[in-house]
């Protein structure tokens, strides 16, 4: 069996098209080299919403692995407020995710900012 592989290009903008954007960023970590190793992942499961954002496969690996501990089955008498519930549940588990990396980001800028010399002030003519 003789398989064929696109070239680059065309394996791209696949990618693009999947991801649903030509600047794919790991919202969780920050990931960016190659698209390849990026995911769409739902932000809620979709039979509450079709929100999705991109993830490394790692970040959506560890994002999944939250969702195992939630109990999707319907339990309410009012089916509408349980969906906004859990899919407002779903995004608060994103923005944690979010807020960690955020932080992450701020610690390491004061470390640089603790071993770099500012710019001297330009002279006047």
């Amino acid at each position: 069996m003789s398989r064929t592989y696109d070239d680059i290009e065309t394996r791209r903008e696949k990618d693009f098209k999947r991801l649903r954007t030509r600047n794919p960023i790991c919202v969780g970590c920050g990931y960016c080299k190659s698209p390849a190793a990026m995911e769409l992942a739902h932000v809620a499961p979709r039979k509450f919403h079709d929100d999705a954002a991109v993830l490394c496969s790692t970040c959506h690996r560890e994002q999944s692995d939250l969702e195992k501990d939630y109990d999707y089955a319907p339990t309410t008498k009012n089916p509408q407020m349980e969906t906004i519930a859990r899919y407002l549940i779903a995004v608060s588990d994103f923005l944690k995710m979010i807020a960690a990396t955020l932080a992450g980001y701020g610690h390491w800028l004061l470390d640089q900012a603790e071993h770099v010399l500012p710019h001297a002030p330009e002279a006047e003519v």
